[in-house]
């Protein structure tokens, strides 16, 4: 069907009219994070002296607390000083040496284990060293042993065999392949009969199971077992899920991609690690198995007995939960992330992306990301936006371990933690990450919104006094009206205040209709090569006129109208992605404002592409 551009041009501005914002920054990242003017510098400060005063207060609760080391600290690929933010609480037990052995006080350069924060280094080993299309393969092709358990149950019935040819190293590294959760006998309930033939009768009368033989259990008993004895037992273990369904947390998929990752690249993973990532980065504090030289155990955390925790052998269990690392080191791992340092801009951009949403609206997954939907509180900078952070939890044994990665911000945290309580462990190591998102995350957008009125606001004039041409950008500090505030969903940030062009109002024009036109961040700062006449610098945004909420029901909280549920609702908060880039005028985008910018990264001009005309900024006065 045949549709005017004239009727498409109007459909087009009819739509943008109720809907909502990109995912992603609402201003360019924040670059100072480490002065003494910087929010964030106060806001950690902050941070800080509420956890000295729980950890130093006299309740039962902070006393208990106290019994839990741990550090924490931030990272930023735009300010490498924001490394000096960290926190080291050290529990009275590590402090009088109850282990024997290991540091007496934390600080940033102290040996955790980081658990299952090592999932996020295999991937990253495998982006690194394997080709695109080796995550695509499926396991049938990388594992003899799986090819021929396939073969021969082609009839199995599918609940109780799992579909080893579906299964790729990507649907392993998303933790959506359905495999079984654990892959070790040790971890069966019948393990406990191994050696004890009467505890059979004991698991019969405590749990009401049948008989079974110990034996069942095949000759993979813990993860000391060799690679062929340990897929011999998976092989035949039924299915969660069928693959590609939903996110199931399994260990035994990250042992398996480890398997897979060595075979394609024909390097064992404990040499993969130091040479692909540990060395290139500067991590000279990281290990594949626990420290043995004086020195660096006298800078480890343990705690408990060392065999049991800190020093227990890793086996094949390496891939999913094995490594050692210091705050610092995990630092430039977060670093070199955001920064691409190791990968190229393009792989970090498709890597880091949801592949599957969980039950819970605020929580997707990646490979191996676990993404939690962060939305603003009230009285904060931004209230009531959603910012993504792309996370990765460890906790096995004694030790906690927990990597933030802010890719809006180009910044993150982590923190390390280690009791051998370990249900106070998980607590404290909650609590304390909720205080440091609730210290951080709105002192980087309020840096992030001082450093765009700073370097952005302000009013552009055309050089050519014949030309009539001006805009004015100021900072907008309204919220997004998350919790009942009428403001139409208009959120805060850069907006267009005035916008005349060849002496037209464009603000009044069917364009922006006079509506609050904001301006969001779309192409990030870029290096130039040197042409005449353009600037060493620029960065893009788009104008739109969409108000920002982040749900349906939030929406409707914020006073627009015709919001009944979530088709309504969507117009309102999800659609922003349908109608940009909407309007064109002589092939360039109506909404496309281009910044040129010193090398400071304060904007000298600025371009409306459409108009063609660069407005030079004026002098504050």
């Amino acid at each position: 069907m045949h549709i005017s551009k004239h009727v498409a041009f109007v459909v087009s501005l009819c739509l943008s009219r109720t809907l909502a914002d990109f995912t992603g920054p609402t201003y360019p990242p924040p670059l100072d994070l480490s002065s003494n003017s910087s929010l964030v510098t106060a806001s950690w400060k902050n941070l800080s002296s509420q956890l000295d005063t729980y950890l130093n207060g006299k309740s039962s609760a902070a006393a208990a607390s106290g019994n839990v080391t741990f550090s924490i600290g931030m990272f930023s690929m735009h300010d490498p000083a924001a490394t000096k933010h960290q926190y080291h609480h050290t529990s009275p037990g590590v402090a009088h040496g109850s282990s024997g052995e290991g540091t007496r006080s934390v600080d940033g350069d102290s040996v955790y284990r980081i658990a299952s924060v090592t999932k996020l280094f295999t991937v990253f080993a495998g982006l690194v060293d394997m080709k695109d299309e080796d995550w695509n393969t499926p396991l049938t092709k990388i594992i003899p042993e799986l090819a021929n358990f396939t073969k021969t149950h082609e009839d199995g019935s599918p609940v109780y065999t799992t579909a080893w040819d579906q299964i790729t190293p990507w649907a392993l590294a998303n933790q959506i392949s359905g495999v079984a959760r654990q892959g070790v006998a040790a971890l069966d309930l019948l393990f406990a009969a191994v050696g004890d033939p009467n505890a059979t009768a004991t698991l019969m009368k405590e749990y009401g199971v049948p008989f079974a033989n110990a034996s069942d259990l095949g000759t993979c008993l813990d993860i000391d077992c060799t690679v062929s004895a340990y897929i011999q037992g998976v092989m035949g273990q039924p299915p969660v899920f069928e693959p590609w369904t939903t996110p199931a947390y399994a260990n035994n998929g990250f042992i398996l991609l480890g398997i897979a990752i060595s075979r394609l690249t024909n390097r064992a993973m404990e040499d993969m690690y130091p040479s692909t990532i540990f060395k290139p980065l500067g991590m000279t504090s990281s290990f594949t198995s626990a420290p043995t030289d004086n020195a660096t155990i006298s800078r480890s955390v343990v705690v408990g007995v060392p065999a049991d925790g800190f020093a227990a052998g890793n086996g094949l269990a390496l891939s999913s939960g094995g490594l050692y690392s210091t705050t610092n080191d995990l630092a430039r791992f977060g670093t070199a992330i955001v920064n691409s340092t190791l990968l190229s801009p393009l792989t970090t951009r498709k890597w880091m992306k949801p592949t599957s949403h969980t039950a819970s609206l605020t929580y997707t997954h990646g490979a191996p990301w676990e993404i939690m939907r962060y939305v603003h509180p009230e009285g904060t900078p931004s209230a009531g936006k959603v910012t993504d952070l792309y996370t990765k939890l460890g906790d096995s044994g004694y030790y906690n371990g927990h990597m933030v990665i802010i890719p809006e911000y180009g910044a993150g945290f982590t923190i390390l933690s280690a009791s051998t309580n370990n249900t106070l462990r998980a607590a404290v190591t909650n609590a304390v990450l909720d205080m440091m998102a609730a210290a951080v995350i709105p002192a980087l957008e309020g840096e992030a919104a001082q450093q765009a009125r700073h370097n952005l606001a302000g009013t552009y004039t055309s050089g050519n006094s014949k030309l009539n041409s001006t805009m004015t950008i100021s900072l907008s500090t309204d919220d997004i009206g998350s919790s009942g505030k009428n403001n139409g969903g208009y959120g805060g940030g850069l907006r267009i205040t005035k916008w005349v062009s060849n002496g037209t109002d464009v603000l009044a024009s069917d364009l922006f209709a006079n509506l609050p036109t904001r301006l969001l961040p779309s192409l990030p700062m870029k290096e130039m090569r040197s042409q005449p006449g353009q600037s060493p610098r620029q960065v893009a945004f788009q104008a739109t006129v969409n108000p920002q909420t982040a749900s349906y029901t939030a929406a409707s909280a914020a006073g627009i109208e015709g919001v009944i549920g979530p088709f309504t609702g969507s117009a309102a908060t999800n659609s922003d992605w349908l109608t940009v880039d909407g309007a064109h005028y002589d092939d360039l985008g109506t909404n496309l404002i281009v910044f040129d910018l010193d090398p400071q990264g304060y904007a000298t001009s600025l371009t409306p592409a459409a108009m063609k005309a660069s407005l030079q900024r004026e002098r504050e006065k």
